[in-house]
């Protein structure tokens, strides 16, 4: 069988992130404002356009981890999710991911409706990757995962190590099918990821 795992593959630039920092909550008297993140409504529909994948499945679904939405506090719970879709492992303490993260922005403005793209904030601070989100002007929605258990299950499974930036693609029946660490991808990078092995094309 045929394995969709991707290290350092296309469209990179520096290497991965592998901090065992994990960061507290708000702290007392910071000024709340409002997320810059989309809801995470829908995610756990597919995606219109949902063909066939060419890779193989290298997990049936994903972790079962709920994890709160980034917009609101919203529980999803993973093995619901449904793809096409993108997850994005990311930190505001990672910089390979804030090269990563206006490409994972683009992408998800040309693939609405065909593809789901979903950041998973990991080992951060809420009010920190906020004000990443506004500094860097990237909206996805996005689950908080301070903790890292996402991370640590993928490498329990042997699908990587614990280290971001990391993107994960799931199918219609939430299986994933490939996964890429350790280098940010750019757009273009992106692009052939999910066409290869999710079979989508996205004008």
């Amino acid at each position: 069988m045929r394995r969709a795992l991707v290290i350092g593959a296309v469209g990179l630039t520096l290497a991965g992130c592998t901090t065992g920092q994990t960061m507290s909550d708000t702290t007392a008297g910071d000024v709340v404002r409002p997320s810059p993140f989309a809801d995470c409504a829908g995610l756990t529909t597919p995606a219109s356009e949902a063909p066939t994948p060419p890779g193989d499945v290298l997990l049936d679904r994903l972790p079962d981890l709920e994890l709160s939405c980034l917009n609101g506090g919203e529980i999803v719970r993973l093995t619901q999710l449904r793809g096409p879709a993108v997850l994005n492992l990311w930190g505001s303490w990672c910089g390979p991911c804030r090269d990563e993260l206006p490409a994972v922005q683009a992408y998800a403005d040309r693939a609405a409706g065909r593809v789901h793209v979903l950041g998973i904030d990991t080992g951060d601070r809420q009010s920190t990757a906020e004000d990443l989100g506004r500094e860097l002007g990237f909206r996805f929605p996005s689950l908080f995962d301070p903790n890292k258990e996402l991370l640590g299950e993928l490498a329990v499974a042997r699908l990587g190590a614990p280290g971001l930036p990391t993107t994960v693609l799931i199918d219609a029946d939430g299986g994933v099918r490939g996964v890429h660490q350790t280098a940010a991808l750019d757009e273009a990078g992106l692009d052939r990821f999910v066409r290869d092995e999710l079979g989508v094309t996205v004008p």
